[in-house]
């Protein structure tokens, strides 16, 4: 059986020794209490970090840790509450344990590197976790991991917008394009949303780094833009030149198309102009007479021929059936 300072190295907290054990073989459990050691007593107020020598109060927080070989680790440590002059009665700020949850920061890493490779689902059933708590400490991991490590430049970025649907509209999404990752989510698609991505992430010698931007033909993103970044170049989207290209073409056509007149019934249907020509003198005068170019003959007379002067009596004859009558034509 390991004693207190063995499992003391085990444990591996800097400042903090075990003073006592319980190991639960049928239950496959370990539970090891922890305290400060003698060198580790200076205590310091966690918002101001002015040294505090006043102790509030001695309370004792469990949290679960990394398990040891197959038994399941459970660290119950001994905590101060001191008495700071200035900010009142604060609980001490311990390494191990970055957050009020009951979980130490190493478990929590675990977790966080577990999620980088699989569902939230499948590492809370592997924690013997909730999954709703997995994706809660994924979350912690990923503050933690995003405020220590060394941000790359931005000298080409990224704007655009997701739909999200007909109650939160539009999120306007900023995004570096050298390394590909998403920098600044916010709500909506104005030029102040924008321009606090502009004024909160990013400083003035940030700003001035800035040397093309691509976004889509949105007016107000080009003026938040031009206001914080004005060395910057601007690169349109080859999708929204294309569309809006296709737009104006489609402009023209329609144009056209009015222009010219409505659209033909058939494929081989021609419009047929008629051109007047100019009327002679000729035409003008009332007392010519228009003959059609092809003669037009009663049915009854197509057989009849007739012979005779001008100014004499012709005599008609009429079908069965009809009497005999005679017609004076002058």
């Amino acid at each position: 059986m390991p004693t207190d300072n063995e499992f003391t190295k085990i444990l591996g907290w800097p400042g903090y020794r075990v003073y006592r054990h319980e190991i639960n073989e049928k239950a496959k459990t370990l539970r090891l209490w922890v305290r400060r050691k003698r060198g580790n007593r200076v205590l310091r107020c966690p918002s101001c970090g002015r040294r505090v020598h006043d102790i509030h109060e001695v309370y004792e927080r469990e949290v679960r840790d990394l398990p040891c070989f197959e038994f399941q680790t459970t660290v119950i440590i001994e905590l101060y509450r001191i008495r700071c002059p200035d900010c009142g009665v604060k609980t001490e700020k311990v390494e191990p344990l970055p957050t009020k949850a009951p979980y130490s920061k190493r478990f929590e890493d675990a977790v966080g590197q577990a999620c980088e490779s699989a569902a939230a689902r499948q590492v809370a059933r592997r924690m013997g976790l909730a999954e709703s708590t997995v994706r809660a400490i994924d979350l912690r991991y990923l503050e933690r991991w995003a405020a220590k490590r060394r941000k790359p430049p931005l000298r080409q970025m990224g704007i655009d917008e997701i739909y999200k649907g007909k109650k939160d509209k539009f999120l306007t999404v900023v995004c570096n394009l050298e390394t590909g990752e998403p920098l600044w989510f916010g709500k909506e698609r104005k030029k102040e949303t924008l321009d606090d991505f502009f004024g909160s992430q990013l400083v003035s010698r940030q700003r001035k780094r800035i040397e093309a931007a691509c976004v889509d033909m949105w007016e107000p993103f080009r003026l938040s833009i031009e206001q914080w970044a004005p060395q910057c170049q601007i690169i349109y989207d080859k999708f929204h030149v294309l569309q809006h290209a296709n737009e104006a073409i489609d402009e023209v056509r329609k144009a056209e198309f009015f222009r010219q007149g409505p659209k033909k019934r058939g494929a081989d249907q021609r419009e047929e102009v008629v051109v007047a020509e100019p009327m002679e003198e000729s035409d003008l005068h009332p007392s010519r007479r228009i003959e059609p170019a092809v003669r037009i003959k009663p049915a009854g007379l197509q057989s009849l021929r007739v012979e005779r002067k001008p100014g004499e009596a012709m005599g008609l004859p009429l079908r069965r059936g009809h009497a005999q009558l005679s017609r004076e034509v002058d």
